[in-house]
């Protein structure tokens, strides 16, 4: 397996810390490519998710620092440029690029002649953008040879910022299917549970911009509307938990909500396996992965149009719905729809369940490959 440069490839990737997710990709292109793949992640643990450690994972892995508070500044730029250095990678690929210490690692390695690829899922539509803003993001982008994405949406943004003549792949956002079925210990909606025994699921942070107070409301006035029989399971924590349980007790649904706290993947799994659909209302979501594991599970799901996912993985009334996350009752019309038509919900569960590949890691390996010219023959230069 060889680059564009006929050069043996060694691919590193560099995240602040591996979660299972990036241990699907990393591992789906191990499979293809052995022995050539490398991770690099800047702490120990993440300041933002409670996962399992990497443990038991087959693509070597380099860990820069114990606690993420400590991959800053210098240090950071210093230990990550020698650790690519030290694995001898021809192909860099780097998250969080607004951080100044990724910006001159990348101008670093660009220097001592690494192919640098920025892996990125913001689009424009995220929040209100500034001119200003916009052009220092421009230059903050300007060391990278291409880009790995996840959504149209953010193509298009890439576009915006500069990357008009140089590749950009889709792909980024990505999961192995196979692992979250074999997980789950069940079969994929359709199949499985019965329409009967499932349940209403939210996978979230319970923060502000995943607008679960929406949810709450719609559930509220599914209820309303006389639906009855299935609870809302939370699965999630964050800063806002206990104004969220303030809120269902409000509604008058406090007995009807399940705040099940942070789980492992799979417990994510395991309940995706009993629900009805997954309602994601985020006012603001760069892609959400949680799409692919519910249709991995067959499950079909209620998705904020403002979700990159939505470009990629849902067909609005076939597998899913997209839904304007500031309108209750468009979300709880949706949940009626599925709670109450069990032939339209086993319709969309089979479809959500074929469609679920569009997700697969196997994209990811796809991508990396035709960005890095993984598999192609030795050029004659």
């Amino acid at each position: 397996m060889t680059n564009r440069s006929g050069k043996p490839a060694k691919v590193v990737f560099v995240w602040e810390n591996l979660g299972p997710s990036h241990i699907d990709r990393l591992e789906a292109l191990n499979d293809r490519f052995p022995d050539q793949v490398f991770a690099v992640q800047l702490s120990a643990s993440s300041h933002t998710y409670k996962w399992d450690g990497t443990s038991g994972q087959a693509v070597p892995t380099t860990t820069l620092f114990d606690q993420p508070e400590d991959a800053t500044g210098l240090a950071c730029m210093t230990a990550l440029v020698g650790a690519v250095r030290k694995l001898g990678a021809t192909d860099v690929y780097l998250c969080h690029y607004q951080l100044w210490p990724m910006l001159m690692s990348a101008m670093i390695l660009r220097l001592l002649g690494k192919r640098v690829v920025v892996m990125i899922d913001s689009k424009f539509d995220d929040y209100p953008r500034r001119l200003w803003h916009e052009v220092g993001k421009s230059a903050f982008l300007w060391p990278y040879n291409a880009a790995l994405t996840a959504s149209l949406r953010s193509r298009d943004y890439l576009r915006f910022l500069g990357f008009r003549k140089r590749q950009i792949e889709l792909g980024y956002d990505t999961l192995s299917v196979a692992r979250i079925r074999g997980q789950s210990a069940s079969l994929p909606a359709p199949g499985g549970a019965l329409h009967s025994d499932r349940d209403f699921l939210i996978i979230a942070r319970l923060e502000e911009k995943k607008n679960i107070g929406s949810a709450l409301e719609a559930y509220s006035l599914w209820q309303a509307r006389g639906g009855t029989g299935r609870v809302l399971r939370i699965l999630g924590s964050g800063a806002l938990e206990d104004e969220l349980r303030d809120k269902s007790v409000a509604l008058g649904i406090g007995d009807a909500v399940i705040f099940e706290g942070f789980v492992q993947t799979e417990r994510v799994s395991e309940a995706l396996s009993n629900a009805l659909c997954l309602i994601l209302p985020s006012t603001e979501e760069q892609f959400g992965l949680v799409v692919i594991e519910a249709m991995a599970m067959g499950v079909p799901a209620l998705v904020s149009s403002n979700a990159g996912a939505v470009d990629v993985m849902i067909d609005n009334g076939v597998n899913g719905w997209v839904i304007n996350p500031r309108s209750p009752a468009a979300l709880a019309a949706a949940m009626t729809s599925l709670s109450d038509d069990e032939s339209c919900w086993k319709t969309m569960a089979s479809a959500a369940q074929t469609d679920s590949l569009r997700g697969d890691a196997n994209h990811f390996v796809t991508a990396v490959a035709k960005l890095s010219g993984l598999g192609q023959a030795p050029s004659d230069e």
